[in-house]
């Protein structure tokens, strides 16, 4: 059977999109691998589902491309809302399940802006060793988990290394955490870099990172919002946010997303 899809990308972060309103589409964790697959696949770092709800608009589903569901991505949902424009289904502003929440999208000009509410489980200064020194670590959940690290010299970091040792360490185990670290570059520009769970290694951006990574410096610097996040694509990111009773508040994530191409693929009952 043939299956339309879509590719949509934001800030390098790519996506492979089905429309999977009417059900029928069969996938499993070797099939999800196989299509985002730079050399053999279409090529992604997710795959996206667009499906029916009963509690929001819509509901999206993300698949990270070893093939396992992620509970939530700022930069694949900015892609699914551009998306759903080009469906036909323009809305002032749509309500989207994602796993067991719901969030608030909308365009503004050319980005696409994601209430991201406030984040869960943080905790500050958790100390770490790692090669005999000791990190110290900012955890928040955003959407999905992530450790921050605040560094002064972003480029001169083995992140593949950091990375794998920070997301499987005990603290956040059994489900990992992603890792993001970020270099202050002035009181309204942070630069990041992600180590992603799921993907296991660098991407080009990461809209959950970038928010963690946002809040994580203004608590350590006492910073107000809006904070401009540069990616590792070289793109930037908005991060609008209050801290009102001790916690941030009204978290919004703001950035562009791109419709790259439309393509159909040929799936057998073997695959």
């Amino acid at each position: 059977m043939r299956w339309p899809f879509a590719k949509s990308v934001g800030c390098g972060n790519d996506f492979i999109l089905f429309d999977h309103r009417e059900g029928g589409l069969s996938l499993f964790p070797a099939l999800i691998q196989r299509l985002c697959q730079r050399e053999r696949g279409i090529g992604a770092d997710g795959l996206i589902l667009l499906e029916r709800s009963t509690r929001a608009d819509y509901r999206m589903r993300i698949f990270n491309c070893n093939g396992v569901e992620a509970e939530m991505c700022g930069n694949g949902l900015r892609c699914f809302v551009k998306w759903l424009v080009s469906l036909g289904l323009q809305r002032e502003s749509y309500r989207v399940e994602v796993m067991e929440e719901i969030l608030v999208a909308r365009q503004r000009d050319n980005n696409v802006c994601i209430e991201m509410g406030s984040p869960r489980h943080v905790q500050w200064d958790i100390p770490l060793r790692f090669e005999g020194k000791f990190l110290r670590l900012h955890y928040l959940n955003t959407g999905v988990p992530h450790a921050v690290l605040l560094v002064k010299d972003i480029e001169n970091i083995n992140l593949l290394k950091l990375g794998r040792y920070i997301r499987n360490n005990s603290l956040w185990m059994p489900q990992g955490t992603n890792v993001t670290i970020a270099q202050k570059l002035n009181d309204q520009k942070v630069k990041i870099r992600t180590y992603e769970r799921g993907i296991e290694g660098e991407t080009l951006a990461c809209g959950t990172g970038a928010t963690a990574a946002a809040l994580a410096v203004a608590h350590c610097f006492e910073l107000s919002g809006p904070l401009i996040i540069e990616t590792r694509s070289g793109e930037d990111l908005t991060i609008e946010f209050s801290f009102e009773n001790q916690k941030f508040e009204h978290v919004t994530l703001i950035g562009p997303a791109e419709l790259t191409f439309f393509g159909e693929i040929e799936l057998k009952d073997s695959d």
